[in-house]
């Protein structure tokens, strides 16, 4: 069943009336108090004592348990999140944004100025302060393996030590610090109640006073984290932790040594999302509000009452200065004098020059901002049609032009979203699709909206039709889909008068861009029918991965009625003899009567006698001044247009040329039997348009990074006028008025909808999607800042329990432009004379790029040199040397060094940022990883790491898988892999294999090589773990399916349900939603939810992690090394050679 937002007004008031008697009722409560303009969304609190700090509006804020008016700690632009109170109360350490992508700050519990404790720019969070003044916190490892790592650093000193184990999210200290318990693992990104794949998180403990293995706490199988240590009132140490082992986040606690679980908590709708323990009183964010309870007492959990006192700048009305941020539409007017423009959801008309922009107003008396998508001009261009949300669904809206009136509602009814629509140049019809693959019109001139769309069309295969045309008369439409073929697109065309649907051409070649011209008597199209290997003309050559063909594409034309002469086709004597005919009946017809059968005639000898009669069977009607288009045989009637192949992407037709756009370059072809080739009208082309009449063109270009977008309307011709200041649409001054809490509305709609219309179980998982909706509306209503919103949205989407669920908001607040954060590439270690190097990341030595800045060729610095200066500046008077190459990444910085022997000299390097400082930690881990191998594997087992499954990753396995080919044993290591989509190509090299040997002549005899070329004929293994996601799983499961070798490790984190990414919301915003779920033979669905299973379990513990043990790699390179003892692959050596028949 489709769910409609116009269902759900009458089960929204069902529910809350429902609500509002049940026993307990957050969400009765929220919609109580959201008229309460001091209430704000309440997260992350941390206690101590009677001591509460928590954040709201991206801020921090401190009350007492007892609840009251809070006061506001800080007030910088950029988030402030994670607060942990010290043990005297004095303090207060966070996550803060002052200057970086997020860091440690500490601050006193009375306010003051913040200081900063870490260095690592971004991916930190605070856990606790210790008895000792240590905040505890996790944060990259200094290994260079990708995941987390707790470390400590002082509160005093920032000094900083990393804690003997790995895999570690989140922890707690014992009071004497004695005994860690920790998380081990646990979803990072995404969203999904009860999940139970690889990465489920559990909860472990480690004596970090002795050296053995930590071990679980209590029992795997349900999602237990944020460990709390506290003592009951029996004097029994216990650890309080939440858990969702009866289906919902709640408060657990058990002993010590993991025996007599107790739950504290039970509660049923909302998760508990963060927790704080003091003693034995607990504090909980649940839905947008704080909870306490008493862990040693019986008393039921009471709500706090927290009011906040401020000015809630962040819910003011205010103006979006930069619209190209937010830009998704640009549509040139039939006229060609203006065009529409859709920005953060908005519409603007607007010519060029000084004329007036026009703002197009929406309906009065919304209570959401609304979005408007997919505007175009009607056929007059005096009003512009868009789909927009106002009524809840996403239906099609008119609105005048110049903006002067209120826009009124077109369509009703839809179940999906409508999406492409396209006026017809009669002012009769709008054709759109939906995003179930239908195709509609409808008809503006029907008395009852209710029955004015009509489906004529319908795709199962793919997305539905694309690429949607008008004939120039408007009686019939074109458009590309999928019919037979899930690969390529078909050409197809409508005829409006009676519905039919024509496929004009075969699925043995894809299609694209369909164009009428304007005499309605030829539709031009692209398509893919050429197919010249590029690059490697045959098998052989080193890391070849087989032929590339380029440049696919040519414009093909179909000639709308029998006896056309092809516009491009060379003059020939029989055309000089048929312009004379056509002469001598343009005399005759002056002496005419002008009657109906003598203008038929007149058509039929300029065709060539051939032209459609009125009565033609199964012809289109014609329109005013058109010919009909004859279907028997039109597919046939197919020409090919003497232009070059290339890689073309769009088209267009006016009376004169052709104009294509390839790549980034705009072209035209004059259209005529004259020889020419395509010219060049502009370059960095994002979008072109041709107008109704065939006289203006609209180009956007490219612009700088953060610079408006150009957007030209100019005279249709062969070039772009010499002067275009008159030319320029003047847009980026538009300025939009935003008002937050509206925005906030209609994103929560959205994502709502998004969710509905792109899941890939139209029964959404079986949960009542309306139902969700209800339940966390209220909470909307609660939100005082951005990130709040993406709570509520990742808390709805979870319920679909699904990975690629992630959510990130869109336009949040942000401190000033400070200078960014850059690395030297190194671990570095406060010395007495600077900053020792402990350790230099860089790959291998054979790839000059992998080097890090203090690893480039030539400079010769060895671990425990010790960095004195920095540009001068004395390296020991700054708490991190972070702080001195701020702002210097890709920027020359001089070194002052002392040597490990003493022997002073000075160094120029260049710092990177921060991005490429975690890369090169990364390239240091996998380069040791393959060392390793190198060393253990005698050089008989080559080793690779994929990172991700994307086009850089490609080119690493390309690099290295060939490097290797000759090996008797291989490692492709996907741990960690963040997914892509290249798993086939991996899976299909793999598949090869070598069903002979090629013998040339060898003075020394013996060298063969295989055929297939450069086919691995060795053992293979992977590697997975519980952080191998998306398509490092797929790859994982497809490897095991094929029987390619073993998956070695652990069970993967289960997300097996692809997606597109469309899913943006009005700000930049993105709700992911998962559309493709992966099968098997038997149509049960594979990796979701439960992973990849590897066929031999092999964990890496976490001290032994953290002490650079490897024993998943161990377990590979021992399996390898078994298997070519047991099955050495063996080179054929040749047999007799060839001799001639003896007679």
């Amino acid at each position: 069943m489709r769910i409609t937002l116009r269902r759900l007004a009458v089960a929204t008031a069902c529910t809350l009336a429902t609500v509002a008697i049940a026993a307990e009722s957050p969400a009765a409560a929220n919609r109580a108090a959201s008229a309460d303009p001091t209430l704000g969304f309440y997260r992350q609190p941390a206690l101590r004592g009677d001591q509460l700090v928590f954040v709201a509006e991206g801020d921090l804020w401190q009350t007492r348990l007892s609840g009251g008016t809070a006061q506001r700690l800080t007030t910088h632009a950029g988030t402030e999140t994670l607060p942990a109170i010290s043990p005297d109360g004095r303090w207060i350490a966070f996550v803060g944004q002052y200057d970086s992508a997020g860091d440690i700050f500490v601050m006193p519990a009375s306010g003051g100025v913040p200081r900063r404790l870490t260095w690592d720019t971004g991916a930190v969070r605070v856990w606790g302060i210790t008895a000792q003044n240590e905040v505890l916190y996790s944060g990259a490892t200094d290994r260079g393996e990708p995941g987390t790592q707790l470390h400590l650093v002082d509160l005093n000193t920032g000094k900083r030590r990393a804690l003997p184990v790995g895999q570690a999210s989140d922890g707690a200290l014992s009071a004497d610090g004695k005994t860690l318990y920790f998380t081990r693992n646990g979803l990072r990104g995404d969203n999904a109640r009860q999940y139970r794949g690889g990465a489920v998180a559990r909860l472990w403990v480690m004596d970090l006073a002795g050296t053995a293995e930590a071990r679980p706490l209590v029992a795997e199988g349900a999602n237990d984290r944020r460990p709390m240590p506290y003592t009951d009132a029996s004097g029994n140490a216990r650890v309080a932790f939440l858990s969702d082992r009866d289906g919902t986040f709640n408060l657990w606690s058990v002993k010590a040594d993991g025996s007599d679980p107790r739950q504290h908590t039970r509660h049923k709708g909302w998760d508990i999302r963060h927790a704080s323990l003091s003693d034995s009183q607990a504090v909980y964010a649940l839905g947008a509000d704080l909870y306490r309870v008493d862990l040693n007492a019986t008393a039921p959990e009471q709500k706090i009452a927290v009011a906040l006192g401020g000015d809630f700048d962040q819910q003011r009305r205010r103006w979006s200065a930069k619209p190209q941020d937010y830009l998704t539409g640009v549509s040139l007017s039939p006229d060609g004098e203006r065009v529409v423009l859709t920005a953060r959801g908005q519409l603007a008309t607007q010519g060029v020059g000084p004329l007036r922009r026009a703002e197009l107003p929406r309906p009065a008396g919304l209570t959401d901002a609304g979005r408007c998508r997919e505007a175009e001009f009607s056929s007059d261009s005096r009003d512009v049609f868009a789909v927009c949300d106002f009524s809840g669904e996403l239906e099609i809206w008119r609105f005048a032009a110049n903006g002067t009136s209120q826009p009124k509602q077109v369509t009703e009814g839809a179940t999906a979203m409508r999406q492409q629509l396209l006026p017809s140049p009669d002012g009769r019809w709008i054709a759109h699709t939906d995003k179930e693959g239908v195709l509609y019109l409808t008809d503006l001139k029907a008395a009852n909206r209710a029955t004015a769309t009509r489906e004529v069309d319908r795709d199962t295969l793919g997305d539905g039709a694309q690429q949607l045309k008008w004939s120039p008369d408007g009686k019939a439409l074109t458009y590309v889909r999928n019919t037979d073929n899930s690969y390529r697109a078909q050409l197809m065309l409508l005829t409006v008068a009676d519905g039919k649907v024509h496929r004009l051409g075969s699925d043995r070649y894809a299609a694209a861009s369909p164009a009428f011209s304007p005499d309605g008597q030829w539709l031009y199209f692209l398509s893919r029918r050429t197919f010249n290997v590029t690059g490697n003309p045959g098998p052989w050559g080193d890391r070849n991965m087989g032929p590339y063909f380029d440049k696919g594409w040519k414009v093909y034309a179909l000639a709308l009625q029998p006896g056309l002469r092809f516009p491009f086709a060379a003059p020939d004597e029989l055309q000089s003899l048929k312009s004379k005919e056509e002469a001598e009946v343009r005399t005759q017809e002056k002496d005419k009567p002008d009657d109906k059968e003598s203008k038929q005639k007149v058509e039929a000898a300029k065709a060539g006698g051939n032209a459609a009669k009125p009565d033609a069977k199964d012809a289109a009607p014609a329109g005013k001044g058109k010919p009909a288009i004859q279907i028997p045989g039109l597919a046939l009637r197919l020409y090919e247009v003497p232009l070059a192949v290339g890689n073309y992407r769009r088209l267009e037709v006016e009376a004169k040329r052709l104009y294509v756009l390839e790549d980034n370059a705009l072209k035209q072809l004059p259209i005529g039997p004259q020889e020419s080739k395509a010219e060049v009208v502009t370059e960095s082309v994002a979008a072109f348009e041709l107008s109704g009449d065939g006289k203006k063109l609209m180009i956007r270009r490219t612009a700088a990074p953060g610079a408006a977008p150009e957007i030209l309307i100019v005279d249709a011709g062969p070039k772009l006028p010499g002067e275009l200041d008159k030319s320029r649409v003047r847009w980026s001054d538009w300025q939009i008025a935003v008002d937050p809490k509206a925005e906030w509305r209609q994103m929560f709609n959205d994502a709502w909808r998004m969710q509905r219309d792109f899941f890939y179980d139209k029964d959404m998982h079986g949960v009542d999607w309306a139902a969700m909706r209800v339940k966390y509306a209220p909470l909307v209503e609660r939100v005082t800042e951005r990130g709040e919103l993406a709570e509520v949205m990742a808390q709805m989407v979870g319920e679909l329990s699904l990975l690629h669920s992630q959510v990130a908001p869109g336009e949040v607040r942000r401190g000033p432009d400070d200078p960014a954060s850059a690395g030297l590439g190194a671990l570095l270690e406060r010395d007495a004379k600077g900053w020792k190097v402990a350790r230099i990341y860089s790959g291998d030595p054979e790839l000059p790029s992998e080097a890090g800045p203090l690893a480039a060729p030539g400079l010769n610095i060895a671990v425990g040199t010790v960095i004195t200066a920095i540009n001068g500046r004395d390296a020991t008077q700054v708490p991190d040397p972070t702080e001195l190459v701020r702002g210097q990444a890709g920027k020359q910085v001089l070194l002052q060094l002392r040597e490990p022997g003493g022997r002073e000299r000075s160094v120029v390097v260049t710092p990177v940022d921060m991005r490429r400082e975690g890369q090169l930690r990364v390239i240091d881990w996998r380069y040791g990883r393959a060392q390793a191998v190198e060393a253990a594997g005698g050089g008989k087992i080559g080793y690779l790491h994929l990172r991700a499954m994307g086009r850089e990753d490609i080119g690493d396995f390309v690099r290295e898988f060939y490097a290797q080919s000759e090996r008797d044993g291989l490692i492709i290591d996907v741990r960690h892999n963040n997914g892509g989509n290249i798993d086939s190509w991996i899976l299909q090299t793999l598949l090869r294999r070598a069903w002979a040997f090629w013998q040339p002549r060898s003075p020394h005899g013996g060298k063969v090589y295989p055929n297939m070329q450069q086919v691995f004929r060795g053992h293979v293994v992977v590697l997975a773990n519980e952080e191998t996601y998306s398509d490092g799983e797929t790859f994982s499961e497809g490897f095991k399916r094929l029987g390619l070798g073993p998956v070695i490790g652990v069970t993967t984190s289960g997300a097996g349900v692809w997606l597109s990414d469309q899913n943006r919301l009005i700000d930049n915003g993105l709700m992911r939603s998962a559309e493709n779920g992966q099968i098997v033979a038997d149509g049960t669905f594979i990796v979701e939810g439960k992973g990849v299973t590897p066929d031999i379990q092999v964990d890496n513990l976490p001290r032994a992690t953290a002490n650079g043990k490897d024993a998943q790699l161990d377990a590979a390179v021992a399996w390898l090394k078994q298997a070519i003892a047991k099955e050495p692959i063996l080179t054929p050596k040749p047999g007799p050679y060839l001799r001639p028949i003896k007679q």
